[in-house]
């Protein structure tokens, strides 16, 4: 027995040396243990099952603080596993556990055994060499008997190897830990009440979780954490479709068990779920099949509700929309934020086509997405409105005053309006057209909700439907009229949606100045000057509402003019001085008739750089004039509207155009120049050439662009055929 001892001892010494001298001290490390035979045969056959085995370098007596590792012995190998390192007092008092004889009784004299609290040290002369303090202890700390461990933290000490093996989704590990502790597969090993099966679903061990399901006796898969939740809440959070299935097949009831929040798998699985995730979206398409309809239902009440409103928050359409079909009174459920299906529907105007307007540049960047992704984006849209519609027609089934109570009772038009979701609102207007009229919570009815975020598609829909020539001559609170409403100035978000101030003051004016043209032929005449109860007519308050804008839209516009006539004066410095130093100089033969006359006058590229110095000269003068009437200019409301925006694109034009010409120019003349040895270097001026063109052009383009519709683009008011479009 003395020399197997010896033999466990050199091994610890060599093995220990080793991880300190090449700095290792993590988890997964293996010493090999040549005696695990005896280990093996003393370990398995004693009373109390073994405990991992900890190395403990101290540094002083037994009673002083102490670091230790975790060694996990393997039984069916020959390594101990060292783990995490730890800090631990070493003044506890372990149980008297059985320590293998050859450890107790034949210890050399490196070997020591503290009697008082079942200690094991090596002596540090084995180890003298290492970086290691003066001795290692090797001390008890995995107990299989939970007698004495009745406190939580002690249980997470007792299962903190198998915590770890579930955590990695190490099967092998796990399973000699079952085997010799078959109360670890249903132990709480965390102070959160997970056992083994929730930490691996929650890891995301699919092979982990279903070899341990076939383990588990049935009822213990319905375990629940401090959460309320079963693994098959995990499971089903993490996407694992095959160990939900074998969860399921063991114990169906596991579908119907709620946790803390009275969530049921189904919903922890579209609450995770991502559309661009297929594994995600299958779970929760399993789950509905096998998640019964019984008492207490998870499709009926607020649990409908929620269930409903968060397949929607995670853009699963065609999930919602068959449930819609299968549970009709999802249409109308309120979850537990109160909030019901349209409601969630109105806050995703991208769900729909007409909340996914691009730009120039953001159609350009999506004709290269793949056919792929554009079917799926297409495929969204079509399912959401299905989703629209079929809600809307199982609320036509009620009564008008049903209709009339959920929709003043809740948020869904006034949501849509405020995101601009307009198919929502012509679905819900064309259900019960007298919704144009209603007051909402929030006191004001649809037409001044579009007014007040400035959505020019949902206003059209409504003087598509005629509606305005009846509000148009509402009094509202104040004694304001419609124009009063016109006046004021734009939600925050929409003002934002607009770059710069100048672009936003006159978006501002484009709505004020229709409803003066427009608005003002349906009101009654004695409404078009009313003031308010402040005696403001609407022209007045739109003045007073905009003052701070208007001096931010002036600011800006200075801004700008004053950085572009800065570089449109350079252009035309530099394009004036190369007009009178041609390139390649000029002919000084006196007795020629060409004297004074440039040498390369008759050539290509020179007719080039005259042209391009030219045109470049011209241009950026303009240019300059441009942005010098835009400095002069008085600032005024209207000059917004149009003046003002005007001389910014003929300055943007023109100053675009020079810097392109002065380009050209440079590049002939250089070609001039060179041309006569390197007859090639065209080629490479050309494509250096377009660089600085095609930067300005991306950097610059976009704002030139939205100038450019904003000004002489068609109406924002426009309306198609007259007639509003109830199809899509």
């Amino acid at each position: 027995m003395g020399a197997t001892t010896s033999t466990l001892e050199n091994d610890i010494e060599s093995s220990v040396r080793k991880l300190f001298e090449n700095n290792i001290y993590e988890e997964g490390v293996s010493l090999p243990i040549s005696s695990a035979a005896a280990f093996n045969r003393e370990y398995t056959t004693s009373t109390h099952a073994p405990e991992d085995i900890c190395l403990t370098i101290v540094d002083s007596p037994p009673d002083h603080h102490i670091q230790h590792m975790d060694i996990d012995y393997n039984y069916n190998s020959e390594y101990l596993t060292v783990d995490s390192p730890q800090i631990q007092h070493n003044n506890t008092n372990n149980d008297n556990y059985n320590y293998p004889e050859y450890l107790t009784r034949d210890a050399t004299t490196g070997i020591q055994h503290n009697s008082d609290n079942n200690d094991i040290y090596i002596s540090s002369e084995q180890l003298k060499n290492t970086d290691l303090a003066d001795a290692v202890q090797i001390n008890n700390i995995y107990a299989y008997d939970s007698e004495d461990n009745g406190d939580q933290k002690d249980l997470v000490k007792k299962y903190q190897v198998l915590y770890k093996a579930a955590l990695k989704g190490d099967w092998d590990r796990a399973k000699r830990i079952f085997k010799v502790d078959p109360s670890a597969l249903t132990a709480s090993i965390t102070v959160g009440n997970e056992t083994a099966l929730h930490i691996a679903a929650a890891s995301g061990h699919s092979m982990f979780v279903e070899n341990l399901v076939t383990l588990m006796p049935s009822d213990a898969l319905e375990l629940k954490n401090c959460d309320g939740e079963t693994t098959l809440h995990f499971v089903a959070a993490a996407g694992l479709i095959r160990a939900a299935k074998a969860m399921v097949t063991k114990n169906p009831n596991l579908t119907q068990m709620r946790d803390n929040n009275e969530w049921v798998p189904l919903v922890t699985a579209a609450y995770s779920a991502n559309s661009s995730n297929e594994r995600s979206k299958e779970m929760v398409k399993y789950l509905c099949s096998v998640t019964r309809d019984e008492e207490p239902s998870p499709y009926y009440g607020v649990s409908g509700g929620t269930l409903i409103c968060i397949s929607i928050a995670s853009n699963l359409y065609d999930v919602a929309l068959y449930l819609v079909q299968r549970f009709p009174n999802l249409a109308t459920e309120k979850s537990e934020d109160g909030y019901c299906a349209l409601e969630a529907m109105a806050e995703r105007p991208s769900a729909f086509p007409s909340g996914n307007e691009r730009t120039l540049w953001q159609q350009f960047l999506y004709s290269f997405r793949s056919a792929k992704q554009i079917h799926d984006e297409e495929l969204m849209q079509k399912h959401a409105l299905a989703l629209v519609k079929c809600i809307c027609r199982q609320i036509s089934l009620k009564s008008s005053t049903e209709i009339f109570k959920f929709f003043t009772e809740s948020d869904t038009l006034e949501l849509a309006t405020r995101f601009g979701a307009v198919e929502i609102v012509v679905e819900c207007v064309q259900t019960f057209p007298d919704l144009m009229c209603i007051r909402m919570k929030t006191n004001m009815t649809v037409l001044e909700e579009a007014i007040k975020y400035r959505r020019e598609k949902i206003f059209n829909l409504i003087c598509e439907m005629n509606a305005d020539k009846k509000m148009a001559s509402f009094i509202y609170d104040e004694n304001n009229t419609i124009l009063h409403w016109v006046a004021k100035l734009a939600n925050p978000r929409s003002l934002n949606s607009v770059s710069g101030s100048a672009l936003q003051m006159q978006r501002e004016l484009q709505w004020f100045k229709y409803f003066i043209q427009e608005v003002e032929k349906i009101t009654l005449q004695r409404h078009r000057q009313k003031k308010n109860d402040e005696g403001k007519t609407g022209r007045d308050l739109f003045t007073e509402e905009h003052k701070e804008l208007l001096e931010k839209a002036e600011k800006w516009m200075k801004d700008t003019a004053n950085s572009c006539m800065l570089v449109a004066t350079l252009i035309t410095t530099v394009v004036f001085a190369a007009a009178f130093t041609v390139p390649g100089g000029n002919n000084s033969d006196n007795s020629s008739n060409d004297s004074g006359n440039p040498i390369f006058l008759n050539t290509t590229s020179f007719a080039v750089f005259a042209i391009a110095d030219a045109s470049a000269l011209f241009s950026s003068i303009t240019a300059v004039l441009m942005f010098f009437s835009i400095l002069s200019s008085r600032y005024s409301e209207d000059d917004f509207l149009y003046s003002l925006p005007k001389r910014l694109i003929i300055g943007y034009a023109n100053l675009f155009f020079s810097i392109a010409t002065m380009i050209v120019a440079f590049g002939a003349a250089l070609s001039i120049v060179l041309q006569a040895r390197w007859t090639w270097i065209p080629v490479p001026i050309a494509l250096f050439a377009c660089l600085p063109v095609t930067l300005f052009a991306l950097l610059q383009l976009p704002l030139f662009v939205t100038l450019v519709r904003s000004t002489y683009g068609p109406s924002i008011f426009r309306r198609e055929d007259q007639r509003m479009k109830w199809s899509y």
